[in-house]
């Protein structure tokens, strides 16, 4: 059954039909709408309901609210926050790619989301977030899977995003300069092409033409994180995507996303999921067998 959705029909009114769509039946039912557009500025009316833009591009972002501008790079792994009733102006110059999530404002928003007000957007990482909306949007897309499953990974997805708004807001400000923000984009395309190669903090900071100190500096203040702690990240977030939907061996996973060894590897898997790859395999199992 389709969510009613003013606010998604208001920026559809704005920025268009997306590329793709879809529902998911979370605790809170969510609207996903994925987005590879060319635009130069959107001005948004107040919004009915708040919106969350994952990014997945990589393009110079701007907005204006509150009457004081905002520089942002998009950057895989950001995530800009729109609250509702908030009046604001949106850049993205050339072709900008990325998932708006809605919360359906036919019904009563959760408490903990009617408490994340604010006067204007604001821009943080999580690298949590961005993975299981681009997971989603994969399963959506692809079609023919269970409610079940679409409602855990929603609701995971609501509790990643109810832990972020709940921080205080002076803990998520991006306080990167512009050319830390393109340091920190060439550096996480250069990761996500790479991945499967034993790459270092070095390695990094070569293809973007610095210092490991220096590199590491502006990494650190564009994303949050420092880039050994991105890159890992990274490689357990794909390497959960094969544990998920393939039959490798663990050893073969841990070598395809760029570990030296399968100890090391399930060393740091249940260093960031709390459980080893084999555990982390049967739960998604008995998940979609439930």
């Amino acid at each position: 059954m389709p969510i009613p959705s003013r606010t998604r029909a208001i920026i559809r009114r704005i920025a268009g039909r997306p590329m793709a769509s879809g529902r998911v039946p979370a605790k809170w039912p969510l609207l996903l709408d994925r987005y590879q557009t060319l635009f130069e500025s959107v001005s948004l009316p107040p919004l009915p309901a708040p919106v969350l833009l994952v990014h997945t591009g990589g393009k110079p972002l701007a907005y204006i609210a509150a009457g004081r501008p905002e520089q942002r790079q998009s950057i895989p792994g950001f995530v800009t926050f729109v609250p509702r009733e908030v009046r604001a102006e949106i850049a993205l110059r050339g072709v900008g790619e990325g998932t708006l999530i809605y919360f359906s404002d036919e019904q009563a928003l959760p408490s903990w989301l009617r408490r994340a007000s604010a006067r204007e957007p604001f821009t943080f990482t999580n690298e949590v977030i961005v993975s299981l909306t681009r997971k989603l949007m994969r399963v959506v897309e692809a079609g023919g899977e269970e409610e079940s499953y679409l409602r855990t990974l929603g609701n995971a997805l609501l509790a990643e995003v109810q832990h972020e708004l709940e921080k205080p807001l002076e803990s998520r400000r991006l306080p990167a300069s512009r050319s830390g923000l393109r340091i920190a984009h060439a550096a996480t395309h250069y990761i996500e092409r790479h991945l499967g190669e034993p790459l270092s903090v070095a390695d990094l900071a070569a293809a973007c033409g610095l210092g490991t100190t220096s590199f590491a500096k502006s990494f650190r203040g564009a994303t949050g994180v420092t880039p050994h702690r991105y890159l890992r990240r990274a490689r357990i977030d794909r390497a959960c995507e094969l544990l998920r939907t393939t039959a490798l061996p663990v050893g073969d996973v841990a070598i395809t996303v760029g570990f030296r060894g399968q100890s090391h590897f399930c060393t740091a898997f249940s260093q960031e999921r709390g459980m080893t790859p084999s555990a982390y395999r049967r739960s998604c199992m008995g998940k979609m067998r439930g």
